[in-house]
């Protein structure tokens, strides 16, 4: 699934087996854009919504947070330009903690420009915490006029916790989700 810079949709949507995706940027109004001014701090805007029926809570799986091409931005010519976080750490923690009830939306917004975990000393409770994964701002410079896009592959799941620790899943097919944007 791809945007294109001039297109009318500018919100990439999938669902499957009751599992929502929605995956797109923000512009500093919070509004779903592929074209921003240079200097702007766009967001990454992700989405995970518990569509299953019947009416279950669910738990996110968070594989999706270990994909190294996660928010990742390439220049037009696929040169890699980088990611606005790095994975600092991971907590032993599994992912019953991560309850989304039927009918809600889980959402994930991360700025290009973020500086959380950078400041010196170094304070951990400033870091951005998702899941059982903390994450660290790269302190990324604003992106100079050009033609970029972000794209990664990934299979979303939501699971269950059934009786005799038995899990069952609900999943996306694997996706592949790009968006082309441009720095004006």
């Amino acid at each position: 699934m791809e945007l294109t810079i001039d297109g009318k949709q500018k919100v990439i949507t999938a669902e499957k087996n009751g599992l929502g995706i929605e995956f797109c940027l923000l512009n500093e109004n919070g509004e779903p854009a592929t074209i921003f001014e240079e200097g702007e701090n766009f967001k990454f805007h992700l989405a995970i919504i518990n569509n299953v029926e019947p009416d279950t809570s669910m738990y996110i799986v968070s594989e999706f947070l270990r994909n190294p091409e996660l928010f990742m931005v390439f220049s037009s010519t696929s040169d890699t330009i980088g990611k606005p976080v790095s994975l600092f750490i991971l907590f032993k923690r599994g992912d019953a903690m991560n309850r989304i009830k039927q009918g809600e939306k889980w959402v994930l917004e991360i700025p290009w420009h973020e500086t959380r975990g950078t400041e010196i000393p170094f304070d951990l409770y400033n870091t951005i915490f998702v899941f059982q994964a903390s994450f660290i701002g790269l302190n990324q410079p604003s992106l100079s006029k050009g033609i970029y896009y972000t794209e990664f592959t990934q299979q979303f799941c939501l699971g269950q916790h059934l009786p005799l620790s038995q899990n069952e899943f609900a999943c996306t097919n694997k996706l592949r989700l790009k968006i082309n944007f441009e720095i004006r």
